[in-house]
Order: C-alpha cells, then sequence, then structure tokens
C-alpha cells in the first residue's frame, strides 16, 4: 500500500476511485512489472473491499478492471554440465590467481550455491541458516530451513524467523557435494555461537540477497556465463527431482503445498514425449501381416 498504491491516490477521496482510475493504475504498474500490476491490483482490491464493508462504497471497482495477461515464457533451468561449468567458473575466481585489489573470496559463495542446489532453497532461506539449523554428524546430514533475510529500505537487513510462508518450514537431507560444502565453510569460519548465521559478512552481519547476487553475477560475468540467477538454482533442482522422481516430491522439497505451483513456476518442461507410447501405439495400430 505504501510503496505502490498510496503514491497515484494519497490525495483521492475513496469514491473518487472508480473504474477508469483502477483499471489506468493496474495497467501503468504492468509497464513496470507483471508482478507489480499483480500487487497493486490485490492490496487495492482489499482497501476497496474494507470500503464497501463499512458502507462507504456501494461496490468494489476492481470488480470491473480488465485482466492482467503475462506473456508466456520458458522457465530456464540448468544441465547437469551447465551447472559444473558454473562451479569451475567460481571455484577459479575463489583459487585468487588473478586476485588484484580488495578482500580475497572467503569461499562463501561457491558453498551458497551448493547449499540451494542440495536443498533448492530460496536465496534469502540460505542466508538465514544458522549454525543450530545445521547437523552434519548425523548418518544423515541435515540441514533446517526456517528463516529468510530480509532487507528493507533505510533499515538494517535482518533474519526473519520464518521463511517465505510459514508452512514453507522444513528439514532438508543434504546431498554428498552440499554436505561437503558445509563441512568446510564450518572449517573456513572457525568456532561459531548457535545462533550465527552460516553464511555471514566479516563483521558479522547478516550477507544481503542483492549483494550475493551482484557478486554472482559478476564472477560469472568475468567467465563469459550471463543469464544465471539464483533462483534459477531453485527451478534447476525441481526439474531434476522430478525427471528422476515424481512432481509430489519435488513440490515437498520446495516447500510448495501444491503442486499447481511447482509445475506453472519452477518445472522446465521435456519436450521428449514418454517413448513408452512407441510400443502402446504398435498394440493399438499394427498393420496385418500380409
Amino acid at each position: 500500500m505504501r510503496t505502490l498504491v498510496l503514491p497515484v491516490s494519497r490525495c483521492l477521496t475513496l469514491r473518487e476511485i472508480g473504474v477508469a482510475r483502477c483499471d489506468h493504475f493496474i495497467k501503468q504498474l504492468a509497464k513496470l512489472s507483471h508482478s507489480r500490476a499483480e500487487h497493486g491490483r490485490v492490496v487495492l482490491r482489499l482497501a476497496l473491499e474494507l470500503a464497501v464493508r463499512h458502507e462507504i462504497l456501494s461496490s468494489i471497482p476492481m470488480d470491473h478492471v480488465a485482466r492482467l495477461y503475462r506473456e508466456p515464457h520458458i522457465l530456464d533451468a540448468l544441465t547437469a554440465p551447465e551447472v559444473n561449468v558454473i562451479r569451475a567458473a567460481i571455484a577459479q575466481w575463489e583459487s585468487a590467481v588473478n586476485h588484484i585489489s580488495g578482500p580475497k573470496p572467503d569461499g562463501q559463495l561457491s558453498a551458497i550455491i551448493e547449499v540451494m542446489l542440495g536443498t533448492s532453497a530460496w536465496i534469502g532461506e540460505v542466508l538465514a541458516i544458522r549454525r543450530r539449523d545445521v547437523d552434519i554428524t548425523s548418518a544423515i546430514p541435515l540441514i533446517r530451513l526456517a528463516g529468510t533475510i530480509v532487507s528493507r529500505n533505510g533499515e538494517q537487513t535482518f533474519r526473519q524467523d520464518h521463511p517465505k510462508t510459514a508452512k514453507s518450514r522444513r528439514v532438508v537431507a543434504l546431498p554428498t557435494f552440499t554436505a561437503d560444502a558445509v563441512r568446510r565453510r564450518l572449517a573456513n569460519a572457525g568456532s561459531m555461537g548457535l545462533d550465527e548465521l552460516l553464511f555471514q559478512s566479516p563483521d558479522g552481519t547478516p550477507l544481503t540477497t542483492a549483494n550475493v547476487r551482484r557478486q554472482l553475477r559478476h564472477v560469472l560475468g568475468g567467465a563469459g556465463i550471463e543469464g544465471v540467477t539464483p533462483h534459477m538454482f531453485r527451478r534447476t533442482v525441481a526439474t531434476a527431482v522430478n525427471a528422476n522422481a515424481n512432481i509430489e516430491l519435488a513440490a515437498e522439497l520446495l516447500g510448495h503445498t501444491d503442486t499447481k505451483i511447482t509445475v506453472q513456476h519452477y518445472m522446465q518442461r521435456s519436450e521428449l514425449v514418454n517413448p513408452a507410447t512407441a510400443a502402446l501405439l504398435d498394440r493399438a495400430f499394427a498393420k496385418d501381416e500380409e
């Protein structure tokens, strides 16, 4: 409301906010981004519904606003060879062979990538992992995803004590490559309090998601790799789990309560139709032997 709606409506009375104004407002937001338009539409509708309940308005103007359409796009997921190229580029950068000035790489970026690949977690969830959330001594190493990093304009970055949604708290068994990366990180970090973050700045404050994205873009850009984002690793994991198991397991790993979300936003569709159709059609339409 504060960032999207009020800047264009604070000088208007509720009765001045009609269908035409609402429609224009949503269309202007859509020119900036689809997600902004969706957020603006939801928040404005909630405000106008409240006005109707208090009998200030007789109807909700948003009921007659044109629908939002989003251009279809192909979800990006990385292949195993592409993942290994990215790993190699980050390892080369962290080796500091060509380091010129500033602080030397501390190995955190590669560990962050390995945790994302091993858990499918959001980047904010990974940066919010505390020492107490990690168990690498049990037969099956585990990480508990129970928070996220929040950065707001004018405020200090902090750890929120629940993930994107409260229902997405989960404990994830770690593949070997992730467990090894976490062990290296703990060894490099030295003594850590239980509530200390696994990944943190040199002065002990939380890393921001924006800085990690910027660093990843810089490192991969130097290796000639463009277009890779932290969220792409989440899609990559979802696609791999679905391909080797099923959509239900992929949704559970991602913290989704509805597989429709997983399919719509995280699953890269394979162009290969199940080859079992060939045998099926052979049986259905076999030619009579002459």
